[in-house]
């Protein structure tokens, strides 16, 4: 499967965080192992095509050097060719050596036969090495002879060019493969932070949002014409009993409603009390977000609150306080997830508010 293939893509958002992948964590890390394997089989195949095509340019090299005078020798060659030629000779002789020392030891004694298998293993290793030489300076001639030469070898110089461009096509393909994991791998490990922050993955949430909106869920309260809730879960009305000073839950981000003179505050920690007041429990219910307002509706209390009438939102770890215009207390909501129940708010508010 080749890197241009879309069924290996998946759809990518532009967001404010910068581009997030319309896929799961999970999904993208197997999409990236995938890149990662193709790539290591595309890499070993380019390998297998270069050194076919060696093969092949050694063998035109060798029909070459097998005979110098039937074609032009460019004046830089010479002295490869004629090394080349003084290789050739040398195995051809060395390959007799070995035919006449094999033929002598059928016939010697044990002493004998020991002494001609040395000089044979020794014949061998020279051949070996020139073998070898004769090969690199084949496949140099090769690249290095003019465009027409013999017939045998242009077809074989033909086929090696072939091979070479075939694995540089493929080298390119590799590369944009390793490119798209890597991409794939540091997004994986921005949506982990992400996770690690806010509990869940924000940022693929925030550009499903973008592209799809919040899908509507059902909820305890009578909605009205063009009302639809995004939001409703279990929650406990708190309020504070008397005022209290909390430290140390401020330490988050804020930023305004629209042009509003509104701001938004969320809070990266719980604060903690540092006097003796605290919050008491009002009731058990449900805290809901539609597109129209903020509501409660608890056993025995309930309330709602105008989305533009929202003055001030902080987030805990376990619930939120919200403010309101006309109230000076804020009302609090404890709840599970008050960081996920905060970021779809802030869409709504964000939609149906700022402007």
């Amino acid at each position: 499967m080749a890197p241009d293939d879309q069924t290996m893509e998946f759809p990518v958002v532009q967001t404010d965080a910068g581009p997030v992948t319309l896929a799961t964590v999970a999904e993208i890390q197997l999409r990236s192992s995938q890149w990662k394997e193709w790539a290591t089989k595309a890499k070993q195949s380019a390998q297998e095509m270069r050194a076919q095509a060696d093969e092949k340019l050694a063998q035109a090299g060798g029909v070459l050097v097998a005979q110098p005078t039937a074609w032009q020798v460019p004046a830089e060659s010479q002295d490869a060719v004629q090394t080349a030629v003084t290789l050739a000779q040398q195995i051809t002789a060395d390959d007799q050596s070995v035919t006449a020392l094999d033929q002598q030891r059928s016939s010697a004694n044990i002493f004998g036969r020991i002494g001609l298998k040395h000089r044979e293993s020794k014949v061998e290793q020279d051949r070996q090495s020139a073998a070898a030489r004769l090969r690199e300076l084949s496949i140099a001639i090769a690249r290095a002879a003019p465009p027409t030469t013999l017939a045998q070898a242009d077809e074989l110089r033909s086929a090696a060019a072939q091979l070479d461009s075939q694995a540089s096509a493929v080298d390119v393909e590799v590369q944009a493969a390793e490119t798209r994991a890597a991409a794939y791998d540091a997004e994986v490990a921005s949506r982990q932070q992400a996770i690690k922050a806010m509990g869940f993955d924000s940022l693929y949430e925030a550009a499903t949002l973008q592209t799809s909106g919040a899908k509507p869920v059902s909820s305890p309260i009578l909605t009205k014409p063009g009302e639809e809730a995004y939001v409703s879960v279990p929650a406990t009305l708190a309020r504070m009993v008397t005022h209290t000073q909390y430290v140390g839950g401020s330490s988050g981000f804020n930023f305004p409603i629209g042009h509003t003179g509104i701001r938004y505050r969320v809070g990266s920690f719980r604060g903690h009390p540092v006097s003796q007041q605290a919050l008491t429990h009002v009731d058990q219910g449900t805290f809901v977000v539609t597109n129209q307002r903020l509501a409660y509706v608890g056993q025995t209390k309930s309330t709602s609150i105008p989305l533009i009438k929202i003055l001030h939102v902080e987030v805990y770890d376990d619930g939120i306080s919200v403010s309101r215009e006309g109230k000076e207390n804020p009302d609090w909501y404890l709840m599970s997830e008050a960081k996920h129940v905060v970021f779809l708010l802030n869409w709504v508010l964000s939609k149906h508010v700022a402007s």
